[in-house]
């Protein structure tokens, strides 16, 4: 008897664990909106449920016929495939967590389930892989939640320009960039450039391209999928830097980017200038350096530009001469997160018997305190 209850116990916390639970709202607690239109679902589709984890799942099918979209079932492959026309495609397996759409794969937090012989996915994964917005609203003070779909999703025209005939102004600035991992756009000639850049790469294998660009309210979302060289790979054995550049005819609105590879990543913007329209001279991870460059002639002053991306957006800086006295030390204040630009000129001090001295920069590691990303520039110096 005693393993009876055992094994009922057991069973149940097995129930618990692996099933998604409803935690206080029921079907007519949750209000679905398409625009203004409520979302109506026919008790045989299934219906909605808050899970365990605070997430509002939905079956695939209402959601996806509510927006106009048909459905397919595959049972040999456990999929459905959810399409308008051959461009307005996705697949979703039970049991994975990727979604399949035309522009790459969107990986969720969770994997698709069958429940009562319905597929159900979360409500915000499939409707923003079909291209549109998802608006929560508490509404506690009237006992239930309201949720709206808005803001379908809108392909915009765009293209590749051939490379051998770019304006010169537009290849420079594909070249000056090419070595800082950022997202640029420019206006030039009533054309707007988009330009992704992933800095420089120590092998062959790494490639970024943009796969899309969607409308979406007063924002222009651009997905970027990007790639990098398996284990076993074989890879060419030499510094690459991928990038990608497209033309776009809408302009005005707002650009926001996606990894379709990496719903994680963060893609770093440029701060305190409009674009890079000069060489980098010398460069470290999060260091990029315009000038001065290695062996230039200093009199008097040093004239320090350049980017930061750095914690706190503090980049440090040190003269030094011989066998490594400090001279003078300071810093120069960029950004965090994006790419900041800085100036600054430095004094050098009076009375030095060398006709060399170093500039050297660095960050410090807000994990232990150590340098980081340290750039040492050798300079000339010309005494009147």
């Amino acid at each position: 008897m005693k393993i009876l209850k055992f094994k009922i116990f057991i069973a149940l916390i097995f129930l618990l664990i692996f099933t998604p639970m409803v935690i206080g709202a029921s079907e007519a607690d949750i209000r679905i909106y398409i625009g203004d239109d409520k979302l109506i679902i026919p008790g045989e589709l299934g219906r909605p449920f808050i899970d365990n984890q605070s997430r509002t799942q939905i079956p695939i099918r209402a959601i996806s016929e509510g927006l106009g979209y048909e459905v397919n079932w595959d049972d040999g492959s456990m999929t459905a495939t959810i399409f308008k026309s051959e461009n307005e495609r996705i697949y979703i397996t039970i049991g994975s967590n990727e979604i399949q759409t035309p522009y790459g794969i969107v990986r969720m937090d969770t994997n698709a389930i069958i429940i009562e012989q319905r597929t159900y996915l979360p409500l915000r994964f499939i409707s923003e892989a079909l291209g549109y917005q998802v608006d929560h609203h508490g509404g506690r003070w009237v006992g239930y939640h309201e949720i709206r779909i808005t803001n379908p999703r809108v392909a915009v025209d765009f293209y590749r320009p051939n490379r051998q005939t770019l304006p010169d102004e537009i290849t420079r600035w594909v070249e000056y960039s090419k070595m800082i991992p950022l997202v640029q756009e420019k206006e030039y000639g009533g054309e707007r450039y988009i330009l992704i850049t992933e800095g420089m790469k120590p092998t062959g294998g790494f490639f970024v391209e943009i796969v899309g660009v969607y409308k979406g309210g007063d924002v222009l979302e651009v997905l970027v999928r990007s790639t990098s060289p398996g284990e076993n790979d074989i890879v060419t054995m030499a510094l690459t830097y991928p990038y990608d550049l497209i033309v776009i005819e809408e302009k005005g609105l707002e650009l926001r980017f996606r990894d379709v590879s990496n719903e994680n990543r963060f893609f770093a913007g440029l701060v305190g200038m409009d674009s890079i329209d000069r060489p980098v001279v010398a460069s470290s991870p999060s260091i990029k350096i315009f000038s001065p460059g290695p062996s230039q002639e200093v009199e008097d002053t040093i004239n320090l530009k350049g980017l930061t991306n750095a914690f706190e957006g503090t980049t440090n800086f040190e003269l030094t001469v011989g066998s490594g006295n400090v001279l003078l030390e300071g810093f120069v204040t960029g950004t965090m997160g994006d790419w900041g630009y800085f100036e600054r000129e430095i004094q050098i001090p009076e009375g030095i018997d060398a006709t060399v001295i170093y500039l050297n920069l660095f960050n410090i590691s807000p994990k232990d305190g150590e340098r980081i990303s340290g750039i040492n520039i050798p300079l000339r110096i010309t005494r009147n």
